[in-house]
């Protein structure tokens, strides 16, 4: 009897082990394409605006769009995942973000590209508060950073394969070349939602709370957030994403214009530098998990906030001082190398990322987690939409470097404001509210 006792807890063990990788394996793909399609416009924002005889400024307000529609998602499908659960939702995020990257390259005008890519941005802050909600409550809180650092290097991962892909389908030679970039990126997202369905499994601490949202359906509303026990905290969080949102979303937009605006690269060349940054990133993710574990999540970000304040200017100042060849990147080893460790460092300190999932989901009840997380991270992306608006009217005033830079002062008010939290390591996420 002993002997059946010892295998059954056996198998239950090795099943709950495989249902968290499985979840892990999913939203890290899930992940990978969501930063894929969410990344690639900032390799074509030039040839974009010359296809349709837009100004950079005008092309430009697509991000923004894409940044706001990345809220309305995160909020809205966040909810939904908090009502019809982790899996459903997350599936329908794929399905929206892999849509509407499909469409773009269809696109006719620069407002029906807005459309396109604002249904980009739905899927794309829909799947991030499905996906942290349904890891944090799968995974244990020993091992729950280092998990969402994982998951978040699926990030890292799509950005580096948007770099591949601009690399290998834009041609210098013909400007439309965007179109066939945007096709061909929506493909493997469909791959992805099918494997989702197939093997990725409902978290079991929402299958346990549905009875409790049975009996207070009001308690999963969207503006549960806001009530007197939890406003605070969601602002705070609110306001330290969008710190880090707008810091970010500068470099991912105007790092490849910088690149061709300062040294003269090609548009087909560019990428190859950001590939670079993708692998530093990589990085950065997995030692923000470690370091999370180890001296909590506050100090963490605390760090990383710190250390991308000097990247950025490390960054742009050190390619400036990158010697031209008749107003051009030499394309020599020496180079690529300087360039790419600029970039590589850049990329690693973007590793605080990795905190906002482990972090936000600990510091909600189940009811409302995925609604909270979403709406905090993702309508920190709306905090950036001021970033990318400000840039292009900042540049002939300030010149692109020093408008570049300005992402610095951010994270240095973002690094003090983590304190204003409370610090959540080893917290245990369970049904009961």
């Amino acid at each position: 009897m002993e002997t059946l006792r010892e295998t059954q807890v056996m198998e239950i063990g090795v099943s709950s082990r495989f249902v968290r990788y499985a979840t892990l394996g999913g939203t890290w793909g899930a992940w990978l394409f969501d930063a894929l399609d969410a990344t690639i416009f900032s390799f074509v924002i030039l040839s974009i605006a010359h296809t349709f005889g837009a100004t950079l400024g005008q092309v430009v307000s697509i991000v923004a769009w894409f940044l706001l529609a990345t809220g309305v998602g995160g909020l809205l499908l966040g909810n939904l995942s908090d009502r019809i659960g982790r899996k459903r939702a997350l599936l329908i995020s794929v399905l929206t973000y892999a849509t509407g990257t499909l469409l773009c390259g269809f696109a006719h005008s620069v407002t029906e590209l807005s459309v396109y890519r604002f249904a980009v941005g739905i899927g794309v802050g829909g799947l991030w508060s499905a996906a942290v909600a349904l890891v944090g409550e799968v995974w244990p809180a020993s091992g729950r950073a280092k998990a969402m650092a994982f998951m978040q290097t699926g990030w890292s991962a799509g950005s580096l394969l948007a770099a591949v892909f601009a690399w290998t389908l834009l041609d210098a030679s013909d400007p439309a070349s965007w179109r066939r970039l945007f096709m061909m990126s929506a493909a493997p997202a469909y791959c992805v939602a099918l494997l989702i369905l197939a093997f990725v499994k409902e978290s079991p601490v929402w299958l346990e709370n549905r009875e409790f949202l049975r009996r207070n359906k009001t308690r999963a509303g969207l503006l549960q957030i806001f009530n007197a026990d939890l406003r605070r905290t969601t602002l705070l969080a609110l306001s330290i994403s969008i710190l880090g949102m707008f810091g970010y979303w500068i470099i991912m937009t105007f790092t490849p214009i910088y690149l061709q605006s300062v040294l003269n690269v090609r548009i087909d060349q560019a990428p190859v530098f950001l590939v670079w940054t993708g692998v530093g990133a990589t990085l950065g993710y997995l030692l923000y998990g470690v370091l999370a574990e180890r001296v909590g999540r506050r100090q963490a970000f605390a760090v990383f906030f710190l250390g991308i304040a000097l990247a950025v200017p490390i960054f742009a100042y050190g390619a400036r001082m990158i010697p031209l060849y008749d107003g051009r990147l030499a394309w020599t080893t020496g180079n690529i190398a300087g360039i790419g460790g600029l970039s590589a460092l850049l990329g690693f300190f973007t590793g605080y990322f990795s905190g906002f999932g482990a972090w936000y989901a600990e510091l909600f009840p189940t009811s409302v987690r995925s609604t909270a997380a979403g709406f905090c991270f993702n309508f920190g992306r709306v905090g950036a939409i001021a970033g990318i608006k400000l840039v292009p009217m900042l540049i002939p005033i300030l010149g692109f470097t020093l408008t570049y830079c300005m992402a610095s002062v951010t994270y240095l008010c973002a690094a003090a404001l983590v304190f204003t939290l409370r610090e959540t390591k080893g917290a245990q996420l369970t049904s009961g509210n």
